[in-house]
């Protein structure tokens, strides 16, 4: 029997830098029923497409340069839109070798922007927290002004884990109000007025 393949189910919220110091405390009314907080850092994002050839097929390719370390991503769309989401992510380098390739021969690590092009590049600082056991919360703060919060679980079953992360945000009104938030990427491309058709 072949095993369900894990993804990445998330959701996007806008977030109040003021309410930080009460999360931090685990201050709340209700306060969350365990709270870990799993510290702060920084990394820088190059996402790599022309033409929006990879994006139009829910695509993402980028490199994530952390601690002086690059790590290649691609992430594949399985459904939802930019607030509310679920990727495959592949680490793999064969594999997304494999995936771009038919839609960039060119496609090389060796090559100048991996033979494709930038599309953006932005640095994020980010606070990690582990909520109620099972929950990921991310608070990202870029270097181009934009905000925006995620609450991340990684699971076989999307259906169940919207499901589960809806009823959980919905315990802390408090903090998460129902606001959505753009990404950070689609955010990045608006402000700085890039046209990705070209």
């Amino acid at each position: 029997m072949t095993a369900k393949r894990l993804l990445e189910v998330e959701s996007k919220f806008g977030f109040r830098p003021s309410l930080i110091t009460k999360l931090r405390s685990n201050g709340g009314n209700p306060a969350f029923k365990r709270l870990e907080a799993l510290g702060m850092h920084k990394f820088t994002d190059t996402y790599y497409d022309r033409q929006d050839v990879l994006s139009k097929k829910g695509i993402w390719l980028r490199q994530r340069t952390d601690n002086n370390s690059a790590i290649l991503e691609a992430k594949v769309r399985v459904s939802g839109d930019f607030a509310r989401s679920t990727f495959h992510e592949i680490k793999d380098r064969k594999t997304i070798l494999d995936l771009i390739r038919p839609h960039f021969p060119q496609f090389s690590e060796e090559k100048e922007h991996l033979g494709i092009g930038v599309l953006a590049e932005f640095t994020t600082t980010r606070q990690n927290f582990r909520v109620d056991h099972k929950f990921a919360i991310m608070l990202d703060s870029t270097d181009f002004g934009h905000s925006v919060g995620e609450v991340e679980l990684m699971a076989e079953d999307e259906e169940k884990a919207h499901q589960e992360i809806d009823a959980f945000m919905s315990q802390y009104p408090w903090f998460f109000n129902g606001s959505t938030c753009e990404g950070k990427l689609a955010a990045y491309l608006r402000i700085r007025g890039i046209d990705t058709s070209k």
